[in-house]
């Protein structure tokens, strides 16, 4: 090991962040390391970094094959460890098909979302749940927060206030790492048009690591009054795509679920 290879690792790793416009403390907030831990990989005093550091940090900064192949390079001169990079992009789905792909599949109600909450895809069983066959069908990219405002939308929710509350607060912590990002800083701001979210967002911060699933009602025209619980999957460290299922979470929606088949057997 030279100090030259150590300086050129740690400038990459600087260079690249400052590219994306993350300052050390979002960049250790993406790779779940500290921020001491990453302003020590950027003067150099960090000389032997995991494998498993240099991975997450390639996916935080969203680095192109070039750009990867550089760091990575300078990660073996400093280290002396291989690391097998990925096969081609084009060779693999793209998670956004993935998420695609298990939504469709799952019998559960389900949709998948983007790094920002953008719904990205939904099978028919919970466009028939939210009754959001009007929003569907208009094709525009819609986020979630967005539908959980929308007036039209709010009655099919039982304690409504609080659900939006919740929501807010896990889509801050989620997103907490992105908002040096322009397209979020242009989602908040169509956000805060909505006066109610303005409202609610002022008043609502984010309480720590949220929940992996929890219970909410809605009121269907049809069904009747439902429990639902979530349970999300997430396909990488840095939250791309998640695909959230709703499954029952009462006797009465069980049996909702059974007659139209959305239970699996």
């Amino acid at each position: 090991m030279t100090i030259s290879n150590l300086s050129q690792f740690a400038q990459l790793v600087a260079q690249f962040r400052q590219k994306q416009g993350m300052s050390q403390g979002q960049l250790a907030q993406a790779t779940r390391l500290s921020r001491t831990y990453v302003y020590h990989l950027e003067v150099g005093r960090r000389s032997n970094p995991s494998l498993h550091v240099v991975e997450s940090i390639a996916r935080a900064l969203e680095l192109t094959n070039e750009e990867r192949r550089l760091l990575y390079a300078a990660y073996t001169r400093l280290t002396g460890q291989q690391i097998d990079d990925q096969p081609p992009e084009s060779v693999l789905l793209d998670f956004g098909e993935l998420a695609h792909l298990l939504v469709q599949n799952t019998s559960y109600p389900a949709h998948s979302l983007d790094r920002l909450w953008f719904l990205h895809s939904w099978n028919e069983a919970a466009i028939m749940l939210f009754e959001v066959q009007q929003e569907v069908a208009s094709h525009e990219k819609r986020h979630l927060l967005e539908l959980v405002f929308e007036p039209r939308l709010r009655r099919h929710f039982h304690s409504w206030e609080s659900l939006a509350r919740r929501l807010v607060s896990d889509f801050q912590y989620n997103t907490r790492t992105l908002t040096h990002l322009p397209e979020y800083k242009e989602l908040w701001k169509q956000l805060r048009a909505l006066p109610e979210f303005r409202r609610i967002a002022a008043a609502t911060y984010p309480e720590g690591k949220p929940d992996p699933s929890f219970v909410f009602h809605v009121q269907h025209s049809e069904l009747g009054r439902l429990a639902l619980r979530t349970a999300t999957t997430v396909f990488t460290g840095i939250n791309t795509y998640s695909m959230v299922s709703y499954v029952p979470g009462d006797q009465h929606t069980l049996e909702i679920y059974r007659k139209y088949k959305w239970q699996p057997d």
